[in-house]
């Protein structure tokens, strides 16, 4: 499941790329300040390969990362209950579950960028004057899930059976 996931946020975000590739006007806000309000511009051309590159790094690094659980050393890894995940005979399901981890943090990762492409494309293509308060809840709704994945994670995933 983590896999496909991962799979369909990596589409979504390329999907979003595509689209915003179609959608926006040639001179477009590159870069948003604090009050939401643009304070740099640049090309579309500019704008569409620096969000598909950005959005191709994260897949190769989570799908790196996600490789990489498979043969990092545990003396490396930091979880709960380190010993009973350690012994020889849950060393398996250890990796299992952090590979799994590593992919749901890269799906709702690649899903926040896909977002936040389409919600900037929407506001180049409006008035370019304000980005919408909804990057606003995007943004601390992806927090507030990360932050409820590793306190689940810490509390309840790695607990010994």
């Amino acid at each position: 499941m983590p896999r496909l996931a991962f799979l369909v946020s990596a589409l979504a975000h390329a999907a979003a790329v595509a689209w915003s590739a179609a959608v926006l006007p040639d001179r477009v806000p590159t870069h948003w300040g604090a009050d939401l309000r643009p304070d740099a511009w640049g090309s579309r051309a500019g704008l569409v390969t620096a969000a598909a590159l950005g959005g191709a790094a994260l897949a190769a690094l989570f799908t790196g990362l996600a490789a990489l659980v498979r043969r990092i050393p545990l003396t490396y890894v930091n979880v709960p209950h380190t010993d009973h995940w350690t012994s020889a005979a849950n060393v398996p399901a250890l990796r299992t579950r952090l590979r799994s981890d590593v992919l749901w943090i890269g799906a709702a990762t690649l899903l926040l960028l896909a977002g936040l492409t389409v919600l900037s494309t929407q506001a180049a293509r409006s008035d370019g004057q304000r980005l919408p308060w909804t990057f606003v809840v995007l943004l601390l709704g992806y927090l507030v899930a990360l932050a409820g994945r590793c306190g689940w994670m810490y509390r309840v995933r790695y607990r010994p059976d």
